[in-house]
């Protein structure tokens, strides 16, 4: 059995060579084996690799194993890396230390056995998080099957997405955002829109920023880019009341003036007046997101049954 991720013309792929099942049993489903591994037991390598190479059609229900692992190591926290102390600050938080996390580089071409190894090495090794590397250009899917799966690898490892994520991850982003433990927000002004839907889809998702304390992370981020002189009216008048705009309706909810409140984001999509899901506030600032004694809220924002179900 072999597999490989192969980049070629800027298109990341998989080529499957896969005869029988996985090897922890035809009847377990991947939510019993988030089961197993969030009782303390780990994946073998070659538990690693089979998950590597098996396309079985169920992306969603290996995304939401791996977001229940998640949930129930870090809760519903992320944490924010940025190289601007005023913009953490804006966020009511501060930029989290990466240098001496490890790092997995799949903007190569990677095989799937040595994938494997390296995520079994990184999931029994003493590292505190790990930095993910994505290509450019690749198939948003395949790089959210690999996230899940090194989740599995190493459930109580940061997982940290560098900048230009969105770019790789395009609209599957926002539910990355239940997979990984930690983000890098560009200080780079001209990438506000995409910074700005981050932290919308973070705050629907019911997603908190580590050491935020209550602070509300968009309307400080708003904040601080009309402090920079960014004209948040004139963009949004230039894209109308459209969904997800800046100041007005849309399905997403407003952000009027850059306040956020509780009649602002009760808007549309079914989400009601909490956003997608859980509506938690942060804990007091931890530097690391930090092991959670018990898990938060239940499922992607996908509904009450979670996005695989």
């Amino acid at each position: 059995m072999s597999g490989r991720i192969i980049a070629a013309g800027g298109v990341t792929r998989w080529a499957h060579t896969l005869n029988g099942c996985l090897i922890f049993g035809m009847s377990t489903t991947y939510s019993e084996l988030a089961e197993r591994i969030m009782s303390g037991q780990t994946l073998s390598r070659d538990e690693i690799h089979e998950l590597i190479v098996t396309s079985d059609g169920q992306d969603f229900a290996l995304i939401e194993a791996a977001s229940a692992i998640r949930r129930h190591e870090f809760r519903n926290m992320i944490a924010v890396h940025t190289d601007d102390e005023e913009l953490a600050a804006a966020l009511g938080t501060r930029s989290i230390t990466i240098d001496g996390y490890e790092t997995l580089d799949l903007s190569a071409d990677i095989d799937s056995e040595v994938l494997a190894d390296k995520l079994a090495e990184l999931g029994a090794g003493n590292t505190t998080g790990i930095t993910v590397k994505l290509p450019a250009n690749a198939v948003p899917m395949t790089l959210m099957r690999v996230l899940a799966i090194t989740r599995m690898a190493a459930p109580d490892k940061v997982l940290h997405l560098p900048d230009g994520y969105e770019e790789a991850l395009r609209s599957l982003s926002s539910l990355a955002m239940h997979i990984v433990s930690a983000i890098t927000i560009s200080d780079d002004i001209e990438r506000w829109p995409i910074i700005n839907e981050t932290l919308k889809a973070l705050k629907h998702g019911g997603i908190v920023i580590a050491g935020a304390g209550g602070q509300d992370a968009l309307a400080g981020y708003l904040r601080y880019l009309s402090e920079l002189g960014v004209d948040l009216m004139g963009y949004r008048e230039a894209r109308g009341s459209a969904c997800g705009s800046v100041d007005g309706g849309g399905c997403c909810g407003g952000h009027d003036h850059a306040e956020s409140s509780t009649e602002s984001s009760a808007g549309g999509c079914g989400c009601g007046s909490e956003g997608c899901g859980s509506s938690a506030q942060a804990s007091e600032f931890v530097e690391e997101p930090q092991p959670a004694v018990a898990s938060a809220s239940h499922g992607c924002g996908c509904g009450s049954g979670g996005c695989g179900a």
